[in-house]
């Protein structure tokens, strides 16, 4: 690899950051860390929740959607993504997802 695809490497390295939790604080919502189970149509997912803030959320299945700057570079989420992101208290049936971690959950689709 050359010099030029290395530097761009590190570049993205450095601007991937994650802000989850500095929003999570305004109280009006509270952050969750789930796998994805299934892609749905229009970029909606459905998300198996593994850790919560509230532990009433641990193990729930929320519909999942994009948040803004994910749909804007196009970041790709695949079933078996770990993921984090915000539920509104509003309504906790949906969540959206904010940040795509780099190290994958168990897939749930193969079988052992």
């Amino acid at each position: 690899m050359g010099k030029v695809q290395e530097h761009k490497r590190s570049a993205k390295a450095k601007r991937q950051i994650d802000t989850t939790e500095e929003k999570a604080n305004k109280g009006d919502r509270f952050e969750i860390m789930g796998v994805v189970e299934e892609c749905l149509p229009n970029t909606l997912f459905r998300v198996r929740v593994t850790d919560a803030e509230v532990p009433q959320m641990v193990d729930r299945s929320l519909l999942g959607s994009l948040a803004g700057k994910m749909r804007l570079f196009r970041i790709r989420v695949m079933p078996g993504d770990m993921v984090k992101g915000y539920v509104s208290k509003y309504d906790l049936a949906k969540c959206k997802i904010t940040y795509r971690a780099m190290k994958k959950g168990p897939n749930p689709t193969t079988s052992a």
